[in-house]
């Protein structure tokens, strides 16, 4: 799976994670942080990380979600672990 597919499975994501909804579409880049910039609850981000591992079929291992200040770093944390 490229890296693009992820962002975007990703996306689909976060738009079921958080109220807005697809308002959220333009805000979710790579470089976008998931509490500063996207203003993920930790209520939200709980429910990301276990979307991603239903999604993906990954666990995340013993990482807090502190663990991934940006959208890309949980890219980068998913292609790892589908390597």
């Amino acid at each position: 799976m490229s890296r693009n597919e992820i962002l975007e499975q990703l996306k689909e994501i976060l738009i079921t994670a958080d109220e807005r909804g697809a308002a959220l579409l333009d805000l979710v880049t790579e470089d976008a942080r998931l509490q500063e910039d996207l203003g993920l609850s930790s209520v939200n981000l709980l429910y990301l990380i276990i979307a991603v591992e239903e999604t993906f079929g990954i666990r995340f291992d013993d990482v807090g979600v502190n663990a991934f200040p940006t959208v890309g770093d949980v890219v980068t944390y998913i292609e790892g672990k589908l390597s």
